[in-house]
């Protein structure tokens, strides 16, 4: 993931924990996360965003599968997720 390359290297060992765990869970509510749902997505859409430090992992979760689609800052998740 490209975007993971342009955040700190402290932060991405994070993210990295963040993701390992949110795959030995097998669902995001047992993952034990900081997660919540996004605005202004359509109905049916199931995007959420997991919070990690001042970076925010933008995912598609549709039970029990999860696909991680973006990790941006605090201040651009909000630009560019959920996908238009």
């Amino acid at each position: 993931m490209k975007e993971l390359k342009k955040v700190p290297p402290k932060t991405q060992t994070a993210i990295k924990g963040v993701l390992y765990n949110l795959r030995e869970a097998h669902s995001l509510e047992n993952s034990g996360l900081d997660y919540k749902p996004m605005e202004g997505q359509r109905k049916g859409e199931h995007y959420y965003q997991i919070q990690v430090g001042e970076w925010r992992i933008g995912i598609d979760y549709t039970k029990p599968k999860v696909v991680v689609i973006t990790v941006l800052s605090r201040g651009n998740i909000y630009k560019h997720f959920p996908p238009k």
